[in-house]
């Protein structure tokens, strides 16, 4: 297993925490969206976590390179183009933009 699915399956919130109405929107959501929600939130979690030591950092910023947390903003807005016919998609976008982790 690679250190970033690893550390994604560590970031994600157990089946009870989980918001199962959220869940299962996003699940239903085309899957470019989908995918882009969940990378979106590890990106959220990994950009607040605080490098302590050099291992630590170096082990963000793999993690953050790997998800493209660099490009999030610029993958959103081709999304919200790409959907802006679809007002369910564009709302999951926006109750999702603050989730860390998933």
């Amino acid at each position: 297993m690679s250190l970033l699915a690893l550390m994604l399956a560590l970031t994600a919130p157990p089946a009870d925490v989980a918001s199962q109405p959220l869940r299962a929107a996003v699940d239903a959501s085309p899957k470019a969206v989908a995918k882009f929600i969940a990378r979106r939130a590890n990106c959220n979690h990994f950009l607040g976590e605080e490098p302590y030591d050099k291992a630590r950092a170096a082990e963000l910023n793999k993690a953050i390179r790997e998800l493209r947390c660099g490009r999030i903003d610029r993958d959103e807005r081709r999304l919200r183009v790409r959907y802006a016919a679809h007002s369910t998609v564009l709302r999951l976008l926006e109750e999702t933009s603050d989730l860390l982790g998933w």
